[in-house]
């Protein structure tokens, strides 16, 4: 019983002088195991959450060593981590012994087998040492170790044939192992120790030797088949193939081991020569871009010949392209996200590719008026959205992409600029609140969205409101898509010429810019065109200049032959212009007044044009009296107001059109008004800070019998007589709706003054009391061989009496009315307005006047 015991504790002294591991979470070397040598100038330490054995000797020009005991040689694997924090070289390296047959592994007459990692050719090599001379057995890679950095694992195996296998991995994980050229050494046999001996030379080496995860034992066999981790592209023709473990040459350069789906031939298959799980696949075809690829393996063999069955990876190829302007744009954006009506409270802006390409967005710019936000790695595929936000908001909706300094943009107007890596420009937005085209909507919550984006030169007219119940659609197709295109043709919308030669055209749409450059001009009179400046890509405009000067007031015609859209839309286009003349005052006067609209309207003013000039609107003023000329309110569009034409200014033509039923369309203008008090007011109009017309009326101007003057204008009688007489102004006729808004007044009568008439007295009183019985009327006449007309109308521009018409009238002479219609009874008291006309004997009126007198009596 006595010698079982023996031999159990026998065999059991030899199993731990055998192997052993250390993987110092003990934070000790000096027991499990114990190790022995210069202990105190090695020490444990914490490297990135890993106990880790460490140098710690600060003598320069040193070596120092540790060793443990250790009997195994033969039949053995051997295996550990290194992390040299410096480059190696031949003064600085670490000898790793494996066998040792003493203690001190710096022994003039030490022998055993050791691998130096490091060394002059900063490799990692297997050496043999018998007796105190080393011999290198196992010639390693070349600059393995020249890096500032060497995670290093290494597994070192002898055959009890003394086979001598080599493996590192330069990961430091043990994962993809490259083994050494295989040798046969049996020169030194048996070991009882392991251990590290570290060679330093300089200060910059000191303290950045670590170790750990030591294992010395059995040789642990491989029965594993490896496994496919990952394909990568490299370019077009290139995939890398990685497995978990080295591989047998043999299997891993065979082709038919390999399919690729969608089909892909391999013209080679090669083994990296530094990472032995690394296949390195030539294509005889290229990979398509953003196609999503398969690649399955067969009879893959490791080191060990394990041989793997079936496995697949898949694997997307990739390669951002280079953006052109309009390949990426601006789809939708929040730019007022409160209040909330169903997305998050946060500013957002989507993009769309509506290219063919595949883009990476890092570098990316998206940026407002006063700053620029750096869009963050991310794809974006044809056809797909991205959300843009803040880092904070990327978890608050779906296909978002971080944005650093994310800009705020204004709720009201802003600038948003897409820029590619390289700082072009591919979409810019100059917005408004107009854009939503809802005042409900624009007040927050909703974003903006775009309608068609097909469109080639998209613009104001094609964004408006989210429809969604949410506000706004991020990441999906908007609420309001219409990706139909435009085939209609374009239109010229208008001609403004400026003195002395130029004309600017502008367009109805945005405009294909080459037909504009390249078109023909045909104009009537004739002008040559002498310069043609198209200033964008899609203009709604162009601006032209002629060699000769612009007649004013004349009429001119253009046609542009063979121009074009954005959508190609292609066309002659003709149009008339006139150059405007500069007014003077008297050109234009104010010749009707609405001051008392109807319920629900606005007021109105209507302006004649009473010279032989073309007059151009803008930039004119209307103002009223408010201790001084205030409240301008300014034209801010052209209006080519021609000769003894009328334009309408106020802010609701429709409702003017629809109520006064003698409107003329076309002669509206919308303009904002100064207030026009109903009691009394100054309407001004202004050019140039010069009052070229002022009416200073009060109600008192309209007809003495209307009950209520709610809806009806005061209209001018005579164009040349004075602004500012009450006796040139009278409301409008009942007959026509109380308004003539665009054309000639209801109370419009000229006077020609090639003539005169008036009265012995402005009052009568037909009562034959002898006294103002009759109305006298006296003319005198210019020419002689008139045809006369005199007719009487009550105040209520009612015929009372034709006393005669075309009658043949003397130069001079007298006539008179006794006061009886033409009924034969006696005129009423009241009021009256005597018209009298003479005309040549052609028709033609030469000579008109009306004066008002009174019929009087006893009440």
């Amino acid at each position: 019983m006595k010698y079982f015991f023996l031999l159990v504790a026998f065999f059991t002294l030899s199993d731990l002088n055998a192997q052993f591991s250390d993987n110092f979470t003990d934070a000790d070397f000096s027991a499990n195991p114990t190790w022995i040598g210069d202990d105190s100038v090695f020490t444990v330490v914490d490297q990135s959450g890993n106990m880790r054995l460490r140098s710690n000797k600060t003598m320069l020009n040193s070596s120092f060593y540790l060793s443990t005991a250790s009997n195994s040689s033969q039949d053995t694997q051997w295996e550990w981590y290194t992390n040299l924090l410096f480059s190696t070289s031949g003064a600085n390296y670490v000898d790793v012994y494996l066998t040792a047959n003493q203690s001190n592994l710096l022994s003039p007459t030490l022998s055993g087998y050791f691998v130096r990692i490091g060394g002059t050719d900063d490799e990692i090599c297997l050496f043999k040492r018998v007796t105190g001379t080393a011999t290198k057995i196992i010639d390693g890679t070349n600059n393995l170790t020249n890096s500032s950095n060497n995670s290093i694992k290494i597994k070192v195996v002898c055959t009890a044939a003394g086979e001598w296998r080599l493996d590192h991995d330069l990961t430091g994980t043990g994962d993809s192992y490259f083994t050494e050229p295989i040798v046969t050494d049996v020169s030194v046999t048996g070991s009882s120790f392991f251990g590290v001996s570290i060679t330093q030379s300089t200060g910059s080496f000191i303290l950045k030797h670590y170790f750990d995860d030591f294992y010395v034992g059995p040789i642990i066999y491989d029965l594993t088949p490896p496994e496919l981790v990952s394909a990568t592209p490299v370019n077009s023709n290139q995939i890398d193939i990685l497995f978990n473990e080295a591989l047998d040459e043999i299997s891993a350069e065979t082709l038919t081991n390999y399919d690729i789906l969608p089909f892909q031939s391999a013209t080679t298959a090669v083994l990296d020569a530094v990472n032995a799980a690394l296949v390195h696949i030539t294509l005889s075809s290229p990979l398509t871009n953003g196609n999503v690829y398969t690649v399955n393996t067969t009879s893959i063999a490791d080191v060990a010949l394990n041989i793997s069955s079936s496995q697949s990876v898949q694997f997307t190829y990739l390669v951002s392209e280079t953006p052109s302007v309009g390949d990426v744009i601006i789809n939708e954006f929040m730019a007022d996200p409160s209040p909330i009506i169903g997305l998050p409270e946060a500013e957002y802006i989507e993009i769309f590719n509506r290219s063919g390409k595949y883009f990476d967005l890092q570098g990316w710019k998206i940026g407002d008026a006063s700053s620029d936000g750096t869009i963050q790695q991310s794809w974006l595929y044809p056809g797909e959205y991205k959300i843009l936000c803040a880092t904070s908001f990327v978890d608050s909706f779906l296909n978002t992409v971080a944005v650093t300094s994310f800009p705020s943009l204004n709720n009201a107007n802003d600038v948003i600029v897409l820029k590619s890596s390289t700082g072009l420009v591919l979409d810019q937005l100059n917005f408004t609140d107009d854009w939503y085209q809802d005042d409900v909507k624009k007040a927050g919550g909703y974003s903006l969205e775009l309608i068609n984006p097909n469109d080639p030169c998209s613009d104001q007219d094609n964004w408006i409101a989210s429809n969604s119940s949410t506000g706004g659609t991020p990441a999906l197709i908007n609420s309001i898509f219409n990706n139909t295109p435009d085939t209609q043709f374009p239109q010229i919308s208008e001609l403004i010429a400026t003195a002395p030669n130029t004309l600017e055209i502008f367009f109805t749409e945005g405009m294909d810019s080459t037909s504009l450059a390249n078109a023909t001009f045909v104009l009537s009179p004739t002008l040559t065109v002498s310069a043609n400046y198209v200033l964008t890509a899609h203009p709604h405009n162009i601006l032209m200049q002629f060699n000769e000067a612009i007649i004013p007031s004349q009429i001119y015609e253009i046609t542009l032959q063979a121009v074009g859209d954005c959508w190609l839309n292609t066309t002659n286009l003709s149009g008339q212009f006139i150059l405007p003349e500069a007014p003077e005052k008297g050109d234009l006067i104010l010749n009707e007044i609405l001051f008392d609209p109807y319920s629900g309207g606005s007021d109105w003013i209507e302006i004649y044009n009473n010279s032989e000039k073309v007059i151009d609107l803008k930039n004119w003023q209307i103002a009223n009296y408010d201790d001084t000329i205030a409240n301008h309110k300014t034209v801010n569009q052209h209006y080519l107001l021609s000769p003894n034409q009328y334009v309408v200014l106020g802010k609701d033509s429709n409702f003017v059109k629809t109520n006064y039923p003698y409107s003329i369309p076309g002669t509206f203008l919308y303009s904002e008004l100064p207030s026009l008090n109903i009691d009394s007011s100054t309407v001004y109009i202004i050019y140039n800070g010069l009052v070229m017309d002022k009416v200073s009326y009060t109600d008192d101007w309209h007809f003495q019998l209307l009950d209520d003057t709610d809806g009806i204008s005061l209209e001018r009688i005579d164009i040349n007589g004075n602004s500012d007489d009450i006796n040139n102004w009278h409301s409008a006729a009942k007959a026509i709706g109380f308004a003539t808004p665009g054309g000639q007044n209801s109370q419009f009568y000229p006077a020609l003054e090639n003539g005169e008439f008036n009265f012995t007295s402005s009052t009568f009183s037909p009562d034959n009391d002898g006294y103002e019985d009759i109305l006298q009327v006296n003319y005198s006449m210019t020419k002689p061989g008139l045809l006369g007309t005199f007719t009487i109308y009550d105040d209520r521009g009612r015929k009372v009496i034709e006393l005669f018409s075309n009658e043949l009238l003397a130069t001079k002479g007298t006539f008179k009315w006794d006061g009886l219609t033409e009924e034969n009874t006696k005129a009423t008291i009241g009021a009256y307005v005597a018209v009298f006309e003479a005309f040549d004997v052609n028709g033609g009126l030469i000579f008109t006047k009306r004066k008002a007198f009174v019929v009087a009596g006893i009440i």
